[in-house]
């Protein structure tokens, strides 16, 4: 599995978001300048953040995006599953009808042991966390 660079902007955007007390809209020129996204990118990952709510959007002079939530309440699967959609290693792991031999394959144990073991480490980890850790280096 490999992370996509809208995950990866959508994340340090949401944390730059966080670091900065995540309440006051921030204009889309600052996040893109401070964390180095080019802005038509970062309008559109933060669009699909609005549109699962995980960011706000506020119009006019003092407008911008700011977190729907509190960082402490906002864990980085939610980010991840809402601009890469379920995460599964093997497609057979989000389904049971995927092959013929689901029922009876080896492999596909260690496939969702790995998937679980991915969705457990990104749902333990929030944007404050991440922040303090930040501050932290």
């Amino acid at each position: 599995m490999k992370i996509t660079s809208r995950t990866e902007y959508g994340l340090r955007a949401m944390a730059y978001l966080a670091a900065r007390g995540g309440r006051t809209p921030a204009p889309l020129g600052e996040i893109a300048a401070a964390e180095g996204i080019p802005g038509p990118f970062l309008e559109r990952i933060l669009a699909r953040l609005r549109d699962v709510d995980l960011v706000k959007a506020t119009r006019g002079a003092s407008g911008g995006y700011a977190l729907a939530r509190s960082p402490d309440r906002v864990a980085v699967a939610d980010i991840v599953t809402a601009l890469e959609g379920p995460l599964v290693l093997v497609d057979c792991v989000g389904t049971d009808r995927a092959c013929a031999r689901a029922d009876g394959c080896a492999a596909r144990v260690l496939w969702r042991r790995l998937d679980e073991a991915i969705a457990h480490a990104l749902e333990g980890v929030s944007l404050a966390d991440l922040v303090a850790e930040g501050a932290n280096r």
